[in-house]
């Protein structure tokens, strides 16, 4: 197309190749500067009541696994703790998942889900107790139980869907 243009008015007999660069060539530069999560390939231990990611230090007792099941059958999990370090959300059953819910059976809450949305990067899950909001892309998330305040986080790391494999580190996304 590019080749076969003389001068602007042959533009109009190349509109849709042209309409079609244009749309090939806008995809491209958002997939480039969008704001993407963090990729982390580094392993996830927990060990003597601490977890280990990188430099991140986190004692289990600030930990807490919210999962959320649909007719008592897994749907997805919400990994975070107190202090807004890191937060992990799934929808896949993974080795974390069930090491963490089998060693700390009271820092697991289990939730049944009434409706969830999902809004671009942005996921909405409700229960009969607890609502959530996960953004896909920053991490940030706000959860509110009822007749309490909405408690915003952005943590320091993030990860969505990691499938973790017992001593694997995390695939890249």
């Amino acid at each position: 197309m590019f080749t076969s243009l003389d001068s602007l008015g042959d533009l109009k007999e190349y509109a849709f190749q042209l309409i079609i660069a244009i749309v090939v060539f806008a995809s491209i530069v958002y997939q480039v500067f969008r704001k993407k999560g963090k990729l982390h390939t580094n392993k996830i231990e927990i060990a003597t009541d601490y977890l280990f990611i990188n430099n991140l230090k986190v004692p289990t007792n600030n930990i807490t696994l919210d999962i959320y099941t649909v007719n008592n059958n897994f749907n997805r999990y919400h990994f975070w703790d107190s202090k807004g370090i890191f937060s992990i959300f799934s929808v896949v059953e993974d080795d974390l998942l069930n090491s963490f819910k089998n060693s700390y059976p009271e820092n697991t809450n289990t939730y049944e889900e009434i409706s969830s949305t999902m809004d671009g990067s942005s996921v909405s899950i409700g229960s009969t107790s607890v609502h959530l909001n996960y953004d896909l892309e920053s991490g940030a998330f706000s959860k509110q139980k009822i007749d309490e305040p909405v408690s915003k986080t952005i943590p320091d790391f993030f990860i969505y869907d990691p499938n973790y494999k017992q001593g694997k580190p995390f695939p890249k996304k």
